[in-house]
């Protein structure tokens, strides 16, 4: 297996290169279709690069945000990835309702607020944002569940080990089957977790993304053996 592409960048530089990489691929996308999608992550790390990609000049107009993951909690929520990515990158951009398909956290019927999202993707995301744990979780998909296993549905209610533990997420094949994807990673405690995914250890969920590219804002000198730094 061949190692994933990867970039090391400063961990201060980390938002602007994700910005720059993101806007890169819708770029790319939007020169050959009409419109472009874009799945977002929620978690600290990826919080700043949507700052810094709401600066980028490009036909938003044509651009429809959609979700890697969600917590079963209310939009206006302080753990609700929705609520990050509005203060983050839509309320900068004033983007309309329209542009925007959230996962609906706030349903009582889990199972059916996934199908119902499902139903809402496009058959194939365009761009996908990805943040990885140090456990080496994905999106809400975690080491040893089963929805690491789910071939048909692309969207699950899960119980994640983390509170709030119900999750909505979408499922590998959906993660796998889109055309640009880059897993964006900062902090050196994950280091280890780097190498083990790079390297294939399909026990950790990001590894089983095998179309990812790596964006990794780590020390040069805390850096995994053998990384290809681009």
């Amino acid at each position: 297996m061949s190692t994933p592409r990867t970039h090391v960048v400063p961990t201060e530089s980390l938002p602007r290169e994700a910005a720059l990489w993101l806007a890169r691929a819708l770029q790319d996308t939007l020169a050959t279709r009409p419109r472009a999608s874009l799945a977002l992550s929620g978690g600290s790390t990826p919080g700043p690069a949507y700052r810094a990609l709401a600066a980028q000049v490009l036909p938003w107009e044509r651009v429809d945000i959609y979700f890697v993951d969600e917590r079963f909690v209310p939009p206006d929520h302080a753990d609700s990835n929705y609520r990050l990515v509005e203060d983050t990158l839509l309320r900068p951009l004033r983007l309309p309702p329209s542009h925007v398909f959230r996962m609906e956290g706030e349903r009582e019927d889990r199972d059916a607020a996934a199908r119902d999202y499902a139903a809402k993707l496009p058959p194939v995301l365009d761009v996908v944002l990805l943040g990885m744990g140090e456990d080496g979780h994905t999106a809400s998909l975690f080491p040893g569940h089963p929805a690491l296993d789910e071939a048909e549905q692309r969207v699950l209610a899960v119980v994640g080990p983390k509170p709030p533990p119900w999750r909505m997420t979408l499922t590998l094949p959906v993660l796998r089957s889109a055309r640009h994807v880059l897993t964006l990673v900062s902090g050196a405690g994950k280091r280890d977790t780097v190498r083990r995914a790079l390297a294939g250890d399909e026990r950790l969920p990001i590894a089983r993304v095998t179309n990812s590219e790596w964006m990794l804002g780590l020390p040069v000198a805390n850096l995994p053996g053998g990384i290809n730094d681009e």
